[in-house]
């Protein structure tokens, strides 16, 4: 027996197969322990657990910044799940035999409130970030601070051979399933499509910085502010990180690529995607030769083979969403900094937090009974001053001729 069928009403359940003839017992049960894997909870008597936000994007497009914001600011009202694709969920839950779309629509299903959003990165900006994220685990086989010693004229090589395989993803348009504009929406920034109910964002990353909080407030009815979190500046890798910034110089025949790119004439505006190329036009070389498809194939097959690192890290986020007391207070203090201008808000660490918590509220008991104890002491302080007064006063009557 599976437990949906105890837990929600028959008018709902008939509700969901009329919606979807595809939900069998089997499916239903499936993606109910689906739910219960990922941590999202189903009581909809709580706010948080009725709007729920999949940030469903490629990797190194920002979206760790975005999640981080979002839980700051926002997870006393939505529930944030930050995913990439369906390896991640086989990797840290073990879900496998479910799409992300499917548990996209699934919680739709269950009448919630349900946001997914994506980013576009600016393509070679992406296609470098991604690189450096596993440079030393996938493609050297080695530590990132054993690569931040390799000679640069190698990390360049290496990343001109793999070039044109580097994240290529577009989820809005390639992944989610969906109809979308023609063009893209180059004077409000951003697109927002309600479609079976869900509301589907496209947020680009180059306006992260001046337009994404009065995106999300117009979209989420929330005040945020955008955090930087895990950026690569900040990373073990970040001397070859900056090195490389610094001094690539692409060659020709991969700007070209560029130039050619369907998601940059889409995502941008002729005038945005002529000052970009033009950029990168001024850091220009000759033509380089890259590796064919077949080998990247077998150059991705002995990268695998290889990783002996462990590079998956699902505990990165300065937020993790905890909504417990200690968390909630560590997030309002980074709250009032970041209102204030502070941006180095330090990591919600949950355990940390808690152990923070129990300290601070030992503390205030502590504080509460020495305050005790001190009236204690004064009342008998004063009680003994008022007696020593009355014998004095006796004394002087005994005297009085």
């Amino acid at each position: 027996m599976y437990r949906f069928a105890i837990d929600k009403p028959l008018h709902f359940i008939v509700k969901v197969e009329y919606m979807d003839n595809n939900y069998t017992p089997e499916k239903l049960s499936l993606l109910n322990s689906v739910n219960e894997k990922l941590n999202i909870c189903d009581d909809l008597s709580v706010v948080k657990n009725k709007n729920i936000i999949f940030v469903y994007c490629p990797p190194k497009v920002g979206s760790t910044s975005l999640v981080s914001s979002l839980r700051l600011y926002g997870s006393h009202i939505f529930s944030v799940l930050h995913i990439h694709n369906e390896l991640m969920l086989k990797v840290f839950c073990g879900i496998d035999n479910v799409t992300i779309n499917e548990i996209i629509k699934y919680n739709k299903y269950l009448n919630k409130n349900v946001y997914v959003i994506d980013i576009y990165r600016s393509p070679i900006e992406q296609k470098i970030s991604a690189f450096f994220e596993k440079i030393g685990s996938y493609h050297f086989n080695n530590t990132d601070n054993n690569v931040n010693n390799y000679n640069i004229n190698k990390i360049f090589k290496r990343f001109n051979n793999i070039f044109p395989y580097l994240s290529n993803y577009d989820h809005y348009r390639e992944v989610y399933n969906i109809s979308y504009p023609e063009t893209f929406d180059y004077d409000n920034k951003y697109i927002c499509q309600t479609i079976e109910d869900i509301k589907y964002i496209k947020l680009r990353l180059k306006d992260s910085a001046t337009e994404w909080s009065s995106i999300l407030k117009n979209i989420l009815g929330i005040e945020i502010n955008i955090i930087t979190d895990y950026a690569t500046e900040n990373k073990p890798i970040k001397e070859m990180f900056k090195m490389f910034k610094d001094n690539y110089k692409i060659p020709e025949n991969l700007l070209e690529m560029i130039r050619g790119c369907d998601k940059l004439k889409y995502y941008y505006s002729e005038d945005e995607r002529n000052e970009y190329l033009q950029l990168w036009e001024r850091k220009i070389c000759i033509d380089t030769t890259y590796y064919t498809e077949q080998e990247y194939k077998l150059y991705s097959s002995i990268c695998n083979e290889n990783q002996f690192i462990n590079d998956v890290d699902n505990t990165h986020y300065i937020d993790i969403g905890c909504v417990c007391i200690g968390c909630s207070k560590k997030r309002l203090m980074s709250i009032l900094k970041i209102n204030n201008g502070d941006n180095n808000v330090i990591k919600i660490d949950h355990n940390e937090a808690v152990i923070e918590y129990k300290s601070d509220v030992l503390k205030h008991k502590q504080e509460r009974l020495n305050s005790f104890i001190d009236n204690i002491n004064k009342i008998n302080n004063n009680k003994k001053k008022s007696n020593t007064a009355i014998i004095r006063e006796l004394n002087s009557l005994s005297t009085f001729k």
